[in-house]
């Protein structure tokens, strides 16, 4: 749920919410790791084959299309089944296979929408990270999963005063290279903090690849242990759950209003060993709020084929 707080007071009047659906199946733990606090390595941007001039390349046409085109024509599907449920939705999305070190998909992956509780990722890594990744004792292991699997809006609300409030996305911004999140204008208000799809990616690939292995355990765990109605009671299975019902996944969803606008955010891993990021997020004025989730989920599903396509 997107709260609205003062820094010197941790009891708020909480709005509209924002929280995280889990996964069918608990998710494999990663067992690759860089070096602790350096970025991801940039992906690579999977681009047409230059023409080879000659008659081979159009029999093969036939038969199966080459990268780029499955690319274009999964964003193309996408936005169309995003705009058939709601013609003024904003929306954007990218879908990053780990394992190759790609991205299959992407539109608008550089627009900036509000996070709502998908910035409880950032809150949670930070507060890890500022116990220099040494997983700390007492409550805070369970408070990481309760407001991570439960969205619970009062553990963030205390762990976002206590790391500073906007200072925490201000240090994750540093910390991970992301370059289109920023905290957000009022202090009190977590939920209007900025994201993009591809930072989310980028987050995604941190926690996977370079958070240690408690840690990441502690991360995944919480994301793949959700149940379908959240802490405050919203159906948070819209956008990958329901829009991709046979996968295994562990996802950190985000839903509320952020000024006039209704936003719905679904983001997390997805597949065998939870290989492949998926990043859909969605807005429109805020009397399409009960509309939003199937925009997602719409979206979710279009790409559901992709992944299903780029798995061995």
């Amino acid at each position: 749920m997107k709260c609205v707080l003062t820094l010197a007071v941790t009891a708020l009047l909480c709005t509209a919410g924002a929280g995280l659906a889990s996964a069918e199946i608990a998710p494999a733990a990663h067992a690759s790791m860089v070096a602790r606090h350096s970025t991801p390595t940039p992906p690579q941007r999977i681009t047409a084959p230059a023409a080879s001039g000659d008659t081979a390349a159009a029999a093969q046409m036939a038969a199966v299309a080459s990268a780029a085109d499955q690319a274009s024509t999964a964003a193309t599907t996408a936005q169309q089944a995003m705009h058939a449920v709601l013609p003024n939705a904003q929306d954007g999305f990218e879908v990053f296979d780990l394992q190759a070190g790609a991205v299959l998909t992407s539109h608008n992956a550089g627009q900036q929408f509000a996070a709502m509780s998908v910035v409880k990722l950032l809150i949670a890594l930070d507060a890890l990270a500022r116990n220099n990744y040494e997983t700390p004792d007492g409550a805070t292991p369970q408070d990481i999963h309760q407001m991570l699997a439960d969205s619970d809006d009062e553990i963030a609300n205390r762990l976002w005063t206590a790391g500073g409030g906007p200072a925490i996305v201000t240090r994750m911004v540093g910390q991970l290279g992301l370059t289109g999140t920023e905290p957000p204008d009022d202090p009190g208000e977590w939920g209007d903090t900025l994201i993009t799809p591809q930072d989310m990616v980028t987050v995604y690939r941190y926690i996977t690849e370079q958070v240690p292995g408690a840690d990441r355990d502690l991360l995944l765990g919480a994301l793949g242990d959700a149940p379908r109605i959240a802490a405050d009671g919203f159906n948070q299975y819209f956008g990958i759950p329901d829009g991709m019902p046979h996968t295994t996944w562990a996802i950190k969803q985000g839903w509320g209003t952020s000024g006039s606008q209704a936003v719905m955010d679904s983001t997390g891993l997805v597949g065998t060993d939870l290989r492949y990021v998926v990043v859909v997020l969605a807005s429109a004025p805020a009397n399409s709020y009960s509309t939003v989730p199937a925009v997602v989920t719409a979206g979710a599903g279009a790409l559901a084929a992709l992944v299903s396509a780029a798995a061995p």
